[in-house]
């Protein structure tokens, strides 16, 4: 499966107070590259090319963000909705996990079926898991849904931050349960599948993607 786009992970910190000079933004608890993107009705590549962003997962509170093009650097048309969901920048920033925070997360099984895809990196950043037909996805932990909508190589996709160090993913979903922005709590069905599908399920510590066998309770 594809890499997720590294604007996943939610920036930390305290949120400034003074405002962005014009034709900047000012990045705020909760945000990412994608949102603050789309919010300004430009794609990933053209901020973090306008910012010389290299890894764009490494945004933090307070940071100031160009959204309009330096003088004499030339616009791309605004993207439509379709294509800049699909946007896929930051080539490979996890292909390598960084070390996981200090403050572990428990989480709980996201579906019931067959893991049928195990975390190796570089080319399985999570599980693999059967969902039968009419199947739900459920909330790993508690948090906010900070992203529900569509991503190449993942689909139909449900984010959920659940501080500022970590996030779950749910890719290859039918149809998402939840709505962005909305609070979800743990085991609550944020997802289903209309046929017999694998839910691509990733844990990212630090917006690094980690192994999703050591924060999940075993299994009988």
């Amino acid at each position: 499966m594809a890499a997720l786009t590294a604007s996943l992970l939610a920036a930390c910190g305290t949120t400034p107070t003074e405002p962005a000079p014009d034709g900047f933004y000012r990045v705020e608890r909760g945000d990412t590259l994608y949102s603050i993107a789309r919010r300004n009705r430009r794609s990933v590549a053209e901020l973090a090319r306008w910012n010389d962003l290299t890894d764009t997962n490494q945004i933090e509170v307070g940071q100031l963000i160009r959204v309009r093009p330096p003088a004499g650097a030339a616009a791309a048309s605004g993207p439509s909705k379709s294509s800049e969901k699909s946007e896929t920048p930051a080539k490979q920033a996890d292909a390598a996990p960084s070390r996981p925070p200090a403050n572990a997360i428990k989480l709980q099984w996201p579906a019931d079926g067959r893991v049928t895809g195990r975390f190796a990196l570089p080319a399985e950043k999570g599980l693999r898991i059967e969902v039968p037909a009419n199947g739900k996805v459920r909330a790993a932990a508690s948090g906010w849904a900070i992203h529900v909508g569509t991503l190449r190589g993942y689909g139909m996709l449900v984010i959920v931050k659940h501080s500022d160090d970590w996030l779950t993913v749910y890719g290859n979903l039918d149809k998402p349960l939840v709505k962005e922005g909305a609070r979800v709590t743990t085991g609550q069905e944020i997802g289903s599948m209309a046929s017999a599908a694998e839910l691509h399920f990733e844990v990212r510590g630090n917006g690094k993607p980690v192994n999703p066998a050591t924060y999940l309770p075993p299994r009988g």
